[in-house]
């Protein structure tokens, strides 16, 4: 029974950490204070993947772009998060919640960045494993099922896909 209870804990404090991450992730583009946040846990928390933790934390990185004042600082904390997010893909491209953190960045870019390239291939990987997260992970079916159907451009037939 202790070895269970110990399980739940872990099990427990990794979705917390989780959670938390997703949380701050849906609101960096609002709240400085969210990215802060989000840099702080990803690289405190032994709780969630390091390819993940990784991907959020150059998600937050890219962000902080926007707070910067100097063109200068914010053309390198961009820069710097991609660098840091494409070899997070690199290593970890299988990784539903990886390829969803790179659409969602991508799709938000202005386009004058150039950083767009991905948007297809990321749109078709999440749609083909729409089914299979839903079985596994509820909460980050709903978040990429959400920003498929508002921000996704879905043709027809991607909406009938991801619609069952």
């Amino acid at each position: 029974m202790k070895l269970f209870s110990f399980f739940f804990i872990v099990v427990f404090v990794l979705n917390q950490d989780l959670k938390k991450m997703r949380s701050f992730f849906h609101t960096i583009n609002k709240s400085e204070t969210a990215v802060e946040q989000l840099k702080t846990l990803s690289l405190s928390t032994n709780e969630v993947s390091n390819s993940l933790k990784m991907a959020y934390y150059a998600a937050a990185e890219m962000t902080s772009a926007q707070y910067k004042i100097s063109p200068v600082s914010k053309i390198n904390a961009f820069n710097s998060g991609k660098k840091i997010l494409e070899k997070v893909v690199l290593i970890d491209s299988l990784n539903a919640e990886i390829r969803y953190i790179r659409f969602t960045i991508q799709t938000n870019a202005p386009g004058f960045l150039g950083y767009n390239k991905n948007i297809k291939s990321d749109k078709q990987f999440l749609i083909k494993k729409l089914n299979e997260i839903k079985q596994t992970d509820t909460e980050l079916y709903s978040n990429i099922y959400a920003y498929l159907q508002v921000h996704g451009k879905l043709s027809e037939q991607e909406k009938k896909l991801i619609n069952g």
